[in-house]
């Protein structure tokens, strides 16, 4: 590749660059980005709250039994119950 100064002064603005601007326009951060985690990707920064998947696993009954007791009487749900279990157990 050549470094020759005469080159660049050829290239052009487009007409209608105003309309279709080959970089964007700097308007300040936006609200999508001000904060971690507001990205569209999984991976970019620690989110303000989990994003919620399904899990799919295989208890033994007494276990269920017990889990759904615990849900009823604290009025919340089973996968509340659940997902509190493995917080406690990966922060150990």
């Amino acid at each position: 590749m050549t470094n020759d100064p005469t080159l660049r002064s050829r290239l052009q603005k487009a007409e209608d660059a105003d309309v279709h601007p080959s970089t964007p326009v700097d308007t300040g951060p936006e609200t999508s980005l001000r904060r971690p985690g507001a990205s569209t990707a999984d991976s970019v920064g620690m989110p303000d709250k989990d994003k919620l998947v399904s899990l799919d696993v295989k208890v033994p009954k007494s276990l269920r039994k017990s889990v759904r007791r615990e849900a009823e009487r604290r009025g919340v749900s089973v996968d509340e119950i659940v997902a509190e279990a493995l917080r406690d157990r990966a922060q150990r």
